[in-house]
This record gives structure tokens, sequence and C-alpha cells, in this order.
């Protein structure tokens, strides 16, 4: 054969042979997107609104029977045991994570398929009936809300085995004791039932210590409150457990100022009764009305003065300023009266003069008891 002919020959045989790559490389390139696409088109459907549930779920798996992307595929299997999960199939949701995991483990869907495998596992007990029901009231507002249902669950808790899921039941109903139904007291029950459970994160369960603690306060068992922390230390941040037992002081506190006002009230009116059987009472009329002036001037810069001054603050509060000075006006008048027609002697010009002033701090911590106890804590209470 001529070489001329051989040339040619190689030529179309060179050209044929590149045509047939390119071709094979195009069909390659047009299915490597399948999954991909089919991926988009899932996640279209499952972000509508309403979401395309069984669309998406179609889609899902055209994408995972294409097999042409691994990263893809993962995200493909994920979401399909999100779908799982949510119609509580909770069983394949967990093959459909570890598929995820086999399609490809160094992504971030084989990431956070392990995470969601090893929440499923742990709360696995009894094929999934009691995380079942847990799931049915957690992700339904009116159910989560319902008294009836709430209180339902706290008792079938009781049969669910130990684990997760029944602390996490505990829970739910604890908060919504807690919070919108006002049962403190059953709340209190509740929680302790948690704190005694054996199979419990300790995230979990220092969320529960603190709610019960809280509880605790709230409803004036403040002894109970401080046995907890004192018995239990090691689940309680140290700065809440010195803030907790404080309370007892600050109770003290409270406890002294309320009698030494009532000191002050009774010893005031009696000698304001002995006044009147003396018909010395006008004395003490007329010298409250000299002192009004002056003690409302001094009150009031009190209340103006301290309001604006703690106003100016960020976390500043006029409100006890305000208050101390309406809580002290009748107190001030009170005293004069009573210094009026009280004795005279120096001894017991002191005497007055020391309670009087004993009981303005105490007017002034009881105020800020009930109104804000933040300001105590700068004082150590």
């Amino acid at each position: 054969m001529p070489r001329a002919a051989i040339a040619r020959l190689v030529r179309r045989l060179s050209l044929g042979l590149f045509v047939l790559v390119a071709l094979v490389a195009t069909s390659r390139i047009a299915r490597a997107g399948e999954s991909r696409r089919n991926l988009d088109l899932a996640n279209a459907d499952l972000l509508a609104e309403p979401p395309r549930r069984d669309e998406g779920r179609v889609a899902l798996l055209a994408a995972i029977t294409a097999a042409d992307e691994p990263e893809a595929v993962a995200e493909a299997e994920f979401l399909l045991g999100r779908l799982d999960e949510d119609d509580g199939n909770y069983a394949q949701a967990m093959l459909d994570d570890r598929a995820c995991i086999d399609a490809a483990r160094q992504s971030r869907w084989a990431v956070r398929a392990s995470d969601r495998i090893d929440w499923l596992r742990a709360r696995s007990e009894n094929d999934f009936a009691p995380l079942r029901r847990l799931e049915s009231i957690r992700h339904d507002p009116a159910l989560s809300s319902d008294p009836a249902t709430l209180e339902s669950l706290a008792h079938e808790a009781d049969g669910f085995p130990p684990g997760m899921v029944r602390v996490e039941a505990r829970m739910l109903v604890a908060d919504a004791w807690l919070g919108r139904l006002h049962r403190t007291a059953d709340a209190i029950a509740i929680l302790r039932l948690v704190t005694a459970e054996t199979k419990i994160d300790p995230l979990t369960l220092r969320l529960a210590e603190r709610e019960l603690v809280d509880a605790l306060v709230s409803e004036g068992r403040l002894d109970e409150a401080i046995a907890e922390v004192t018995a239990r230390p090691a689940r309680f941040d140290p700065r809440f457990a010195v803030q907790v037992k404080r309370l007892r002081t600050r109770r003290n506190v409270l406890r002294a100022a309320t009698g030494v006002m009532i000191v002050f009230v009774a010893f005031s009116l009696m000698a304001l009764v002995q006044a009147r059987r003396r018909s010395a009472l006008g004395e003490a009329w007329s010298a409250v009305k000299a002192l009004l002036p002056t003690a409302a001037l001094f009150i009031g810069f009190v209340a103006v003065g301290g309001g604006f001054l703690a106003s100016k603050y960020e976390a500043g509060n006029a409100q006890p300023f305000v208050l101390l000075g309406l809580g002290v006006l009748p107190l001030v008048l009170l005293a004069r009266m009573w210094s009026v027609v009280g004795s005279q002697t120096g001894a017991a010009r002191l005497g007055r003069s020391l309670l009087c002033g004993v009981t303005v701090m105490a007017t002034a911590f009881v105020l800020l008891e009930r109104v804000n106890p933040q300001y105590l804590e700068g004082f150590g209470l």
C-alpha cells in the first residue's frame, strides 16, 4: 500500500478515535450532574410553602439512584433521613444516615448524619415508641400547651424505660408547668425526678437542677433550695450557689428590718396614745405642720434627684428612689410627732434618734427587696 494511502488511513482512524472519545466524555459529563439536578429539585420541593414532601422524596430517591456525585448522594441520603425522622420512622432514618456516611465519609453531611445516629440511638428504647410519643407532643404547639396532654405525658413518662426520652418528656412537662401553666409545685416534684435520673446528659442535669432551685426560691422554700445546692455542689455554677446561699442572709435581714419597722411604729403609736390622754396631740400636729414643707422638700430631693442620677446609668432604675421617698416621708412625720410628745430625757432622745435612723435603713432595705433585689447584691445580699 502506498505511503500516502497509509497516512490517510491513519489520519482517518485517529479522527474516528478522537470523535469516539469525545462522545464518551460528553455522555459522562451529561450524566454526571443527574444526582445534583435531582437534589436541587428535591430542595425546591422541600422548601416550598407548604413543603411538597412526596415530590421531594421522589427527587431524593432519583438523586440517590443516579449515584454519580458522592457529595450530592450523601446530602440526598441525609435529607431522606430527615423526612423519615419527621414521619416517626426512626429506624429507617438511621439506615438513611448510615448510607449518607457510606456515600461520602469526609463530607459535612456525614458528620451531621453521625451526630443524628448517636442522638437516635440514645433514644431508641422500646423500638422508639416513647420517642414517637414525645415528638408528637413536642412538635405540636396545641398539644404542648394542653394541660390534659401534659398531665397524661407526665404519667406516661413514669412507665418509660430509664433514658433520655423519659428525661426530655419530664423536662417538657416541667417547663410548661413552670411557665405558661403556673403549676410550680408540680414542676418541682417532676424536676426532682429528673435530677434523680441515672441516664441523663450533664448539660440537661445542670439545667434541671438550676430550674429546680429557682422554682424552690420562687415558692419561698429557701431552706430546700440551699439544701439542694449544698448537697450537689458539682451540678451548679459556684457563683450561683453562693448567690442562693446569700438568700438566707437576705431573709434574716428582711425579718430584722420588718421587726425594726414594727417596733418603731408601735413605740410611736404608744407615745401618741399617751399624748392623747394628756391632751398633748395639738403640739405634735403643730410640729408636723411646721416640718412638712422642709420634709417634703428633702424627700423630693431624695426621690427626684436620686432617681435622676440612677436613670443616667444604662441599668439604672429611678423607681426605688421614688418609692423610698414616698415610704420615708410618713416615717419622718411620725418620728417628729413622737419626738414632741415623747420623753425629753437625754437617753430617750438618743434612743429615738437611733431607732429612727435604723428604721429608715430598714425601710430602704424592704423596698429594695420587694422592688428590685438585684440592688442588694452589691451589698453582698
